[in-house]
């Protein structure tokens, strides 16, 4: 038996819909991908510190114009940085950071 009176999970429920409108949320995520300016982006910090950690290794043979190449470089090294600076990433957030880089060592040397 489900009772509807005040406090009631029914009634929070209710409450809960009406303040959460998909306008809010788009909002929120709007405002979160979106740093203020001047405040300090984490992932672009991250990137470059190890984009920079990468370049300082690069193997004087290794092609940079070639992509091919370039991808499983970074891809056999990103993991040995990340846990030398204790950072946990997830799958797809390690892969944005791999593509990333990627990119950036490639047009650094266009």
């Amino acid at each position: 038996m489900l009772i509807k009176g005040p406090g009631t999970v029914a009634n929070e429920k209710k409450d809960n819909e009406r303040e959460t409108k998909p306008d809010d949320l788009r909002e929120l995520r709007v405002r979160r991908d979106s740093p203020l300016p001047g405040a300090r982006d984490a992932f672009l910090e991250l990137k470059n510190r190890l984009c920079e950690q990468i370049l300082l290794q690069i193997e004087p043979g290794l092609d940079l114009s070639q992509r091919s190449q370039v991808r499983p470089y970074v891809h056999d090294r990103l993991d040995g940085l990340l846990e030398t600076h204790g950072i946990v990433l997830n799958r797809s957030e390690k892969r944005q950071l791999l593509e990333a880089i990627v990119a950036d060592l490639i047009h650094s040397r266009s």
